[in-house]
């Protein structure tokens, strides 16, 4: 028994003509009566009784034409769903990320993603930056927060916000006392660096930096993630120089000053394959990235005393 069987018996049962019925289903009629006979022969009764003038349901068909309907219906049911459930699977963005974007960029634009798309799936993963290029090139991602530089002109880049990074000390460190510090003032000081394994573009910043300033500042540990090293601080173990955003990760032992002059700034940009042809992309950067030049997650400069200083982050 097939589906067909059941559509061209409940046609019959609904028109109560084979005439009729077969126009209705676009096939003939001594074929549409064949298969009817054949379903017959397989149930074993006769569903409908046959005359010159008229067609009408047997017991045995009125029974067979309920739950025939509640068949049909169940299969259409079935194909919606699974339909529904492909759209479903097709709508899946995958975005991985720095910690930097999981603080300041998620918490206000994903929501704002599933109200244009509230069937999303959105698939997060957090990867070091030298992980990330890769993966969108393999296309194992869809789209990347991270730190520039990018190797590859496969890849279509916006700049998602530019910000300072910030003197984190110990809450019992002389230099907590000053408002603001000069890079002067942490030459001698350990220092906790960035494992640049895990982040070479903010490790390449800081040495940059602090060598631009003649500041010899020994490195007495390195850190696989920016909590790591704000814990490490906490711990008393010695300064850090990190992104402003890590601010939001201090408890009471870590005193976070901004620098009086020339502050290092590192970027965050948003990245993706120029070949992409996820439907999903362009609004996801117009969130992040408006055409209208505003810039949502704009980071205000440290104050009128201090200005910033552009690094090459190579």
């Amino acid at each position: 028994m097939e589906l067909r069987h059941l559509r061209y018996f409940i046609a019959v049962a609904e028109e109560l003509s084979f005439t009729r019925a077969a126009q209705r289903l676009h096939t003939s009629q001594p074929s549409l009566s064949q298969q009817i006979i054949h379903l017959e022969e397989e149930i074993g009764f006769p569903l409908l009784e046959r005359t010159k003038r008229r067609v009408e349901l047997t017991e045995v068909g009125k029974v067979f034409l309920t739950e025939a309907r509640q068949a049909l219906m169940q299969v259409d049911n079935a194909v919606t769903r699974a339909r529904r459930a492909g759209r479903h699977t097709e709508q899946t963005l995958k975005i991985c990320f720095v910690p930097s974007a999981e603080i300041r960029i998620f918490p206000s634009i994903l929501p704002e993603l599933r109200m244009h798309y509230p069937t999303l799936n959105i698939s997060l993963h957090s990867l070091i930056n030298d992980e990330q290029e890769p993966a969108l090139l393999r296309g194992d991602i869809d789209v990347a927060f991270l730190r520039p530089p990018l190797q590859s002109s496969e890849l279509v880049t916006h700049l998602v916000y530019t910000e300072p990074l910030q003197v984190f000390l110990p809450a019992s460190h002389p230099l907590s006392a000053m408002r603001r510090i000069t890079p002067q003032m942490l030459d001698g000081e350990p220092r906790i660096a960035s494992d640049p394994a895990f982040t070479r573009p903010l490790y390449d910043l800081v040495e940059t930096f602090l060598e631009r300033h003649g500041v010899r500042s020994p490195i007495v540990q390195q850190a696989s993630n920016i909590l790591l090293n704000v814990n490490l601080v906490g711990a008393g173990i010695g300064y850090a120089l990190l992104p402003a955003y890590a601010a939001t990760m201090a408890g009471h032992s870590v005193c976070v000053r901004q620098f009086e002059n020339n502050a290092p700034e590192i970027d965050l940009i948003m990245a993706y394959r120029a070949n992409n042809p996820s439907p999903l992309l362009p609004t996801l950067r117009q969130l992040v990235c408006p055409d209208n030049g505003n810039d949502r997650f704009h980071i205000p400069p440290q104050g009128s005393a201090g200005t910033t200083e552009r690094t090459p982050q190579a």
